[in-house]
This record gives C-alpha cells, structure tokens and sequence, in this order.
C-alpha cells in the first residue's frame, strides 16, 4: 500500500457570522481476499438555507456520504471477489446524502441544501462526484492546475453558451445561483469523474476558496506539505476579503 495523506479545513472566512461548509475525510484500511486495502476518502459540503440550515445540510451531507462510501466499499471486497465500481459505489452515496437532507429540509419552514464533492483515492486513481459548484482540482505544485469537476450553476450555463466570457463569469450578479444541489428534490444524479492521480495533488474546495484565488496563485500557494499548502491558502483567500466560508481538503501520496 502507498501511504495517502490527507488535510481538510474548514474557515468561517471574515464576513459570515456562521459556518454552513462542512468537511470529513477518511483512510480507510481492509483486506479482502488475501489482498489488503487502502483508500483515501474526501468531502466538502457548501451549505443553502440560511444559518442553522445550511450548516445542518451540509454536515448531514458530507457525514452520511462518508458513511455510505465506506459501507459500500466494503460490501464490494467482501462480496464481489473485491471488484469496485467505483461509479457505483459515488452514485449511491450522493444519493444517499441527498436522501438525508431531503427528508430533515421535508420538516423544515423553508427548504435547505447544499452542493457535494466528494473524491475516493485508491491505486493511484481517483473518483469524484459533484453536485453544485463545489469544486475538485489536480495540481502540480509550481507547475499546473486542472479543474475536473464542472459547475452546476447559472454562470457556468451562461459561459457554456456563449452568452458570458471567462472573465466576466468571474463578478457577474448570478455566480451563486446554482442548477443543481442535494436536498432540493428527492433524487440527484451526480457527475462522476475517474482520473489518475500520478504526482498530483487532489483539492476539493468550496467556492469561499476558488471564487477568491485564481489559478496561479492556488499552484504558487501549493508547494509545501498539504497542510501548510492548505492553512495557506485558506490565509490567503481571507486576505483577499474572505466574503464566504471557506472549506479546502486535499489529498497526496506519500511516497
């Protein structure tokens, strides 16, 4: 097994009164069928509502994904002589996190909900899901940077017609309306992505993050350990005002 490393933060940033990001991550060992396991799980959940709401759907979401990943995943080595769908086992889990909050939002005055990305590392691959515009990106310290995931927003609708340039997305009046969040309808279906992970580095963050870095300075800010990397990067967004919550996790290998 290659030895994962992982970081997760989350930051109420400097003008919210309350947090509604929540952040989990897990490594998980196992052994199935002479073989032994090792896998990186990851999460970060943007909440919706107001206060109390979006911090109850976002954590709601990001544990119960959790949870479910892990069920799922050791259903699969112990039950299918230790073949993974990893899709599957994504799906079911956004699913099921979009269960949870559809049914607290049911007993609500008003509706809550959140976006979710959320990663599994395993053999050098990665699989991601992602609903809303939280974000994932790969990341060569000092080299490069890739975002996977694409956002389920009005903006990001607007740019893929043509109707908006990459800059003006950037400050235009309806960058936080999303298409698409857990716990609005009693079903979702995620985007799933499947990379190799190689000498990168995985960030998943919330837009309290990616709405106040651009890409060089995420790849400048990640050149030490992840956990420097990722307490830097969350300073640097609040020097740079700090207007939402901030929540980054990040994953490497460690050797």
């Amino acid at each position: 097994m290659i030895p994962i490393t992982l970081y997760t933060k989350t930051d109420i940033g400097k003008e919210r009164t309350s947090n509604e990001d929540s952040v989990a991550s897990l490594i998980m060992n196992s052994q199935s069928f002479r073989k032994e396991f090792s896998y990186g799980i990851l999460v970060v959940a943007d909440g919706m509502g107001g206060h109390k709401l979006g911090e109850v759907a976002s954590e709601v979401a990001a544990q119960t994904f959790i949870e479910a990943v892990t069920e799922n995943i050791f259903h699969f080595t112990t039950s299918n002589n230790g073949v993974i769908k990893f899709d599957d086992v994504l799906r079911n889990a956004v699913e099921s996190a979009n269960k949870k909050v559809w049914e607290i939002s049911e007993n609500q005055t008003s509706k809550m909900g959140t976006t979710l990305v959320g990663a599994i590392i395993f053999d050098k691959h990665i699989y991601i899901a992602n609903v809303g515009d939280s974000r994932a990106y790969l990341i060569k310290p000092n080299k490069s940077i890739r975002q996977i995931t694409k956002d389920h927003s009005a903006v990001q609708e607007m740019l893929d017609n043509g109707v908006i340039t990459k800059e003006q997305s950037i400050n235009h009046p309806r960058r936080n309306i999303l298409t698409k969040a857990l716990g609005l309808s009693e079903s979702i279906t995620p985007d799933i992505f499947e990379q190799d992970m190689e000498d990168n580095t995985l960030m998943l963050c919330s837009d309290g993050l990616h709405g106040m870095l651009d890409d060089n300075e995420i790849i400048k800010t990640m050149n030490g350990n992840i956990y420097k990397s990722g307490n830097d990067l969350i300073a640097l967004a609040n020097e740079h005002g700090g207007v939402d919550n901030i929540s980054v996790a990040i994953a490497r290998y460690s050797a």
